[in-house]
């Protein structure tokens, strides 16, 4: 949210400030709810992971590589809930075999 504020205008960052200011504590309760959560929770890398990260964020026009890597991390969770599935609907030997399958591609 600060950044999305530091890209407005100073008089439009006055505005929205004003406003939050005399905003009533059911408004901003109202307000509060429609906000997206996220979880604490960090992932720490090391900083040989760092660099090429950021040098990847910056060739794809990522503004930083958190939400880069936040995207990748979102797809592979959609591949792999995919194969979950299919492999929740055979039965264990089956199971095995096609996860061994799917690790050697």
């Amino acid at each position: 949210m600060k950044k999305q504020i530091a890209r407005l205008s100073k008089a439009e960052q006055e505005k929205i400030e004003s406003d939050y200011h005399h905003m009533k504590p059911g408004e901003f309760d109202k307000l509060m709810s429609r906000a997206t959560q996220h979880s604490p929770n960090a992932i720490r890398l090391p900083k040989e992971l760092v660099g090429p990260l950021k040098t990847i964020a910056e060739l794809e026009g990522e503004m930083e590589y958190q939400s880069m890597v936040m995207r990748w991390v979102e797809e592979r969770l959609r591949q792999e809930a995919k194969l979950a599935v299919k492999l929740s609907k055979r039965s264990r030997p089956g199971r095995a075999a096609a996860l061994k399958r799917q690790l050697a591609k």
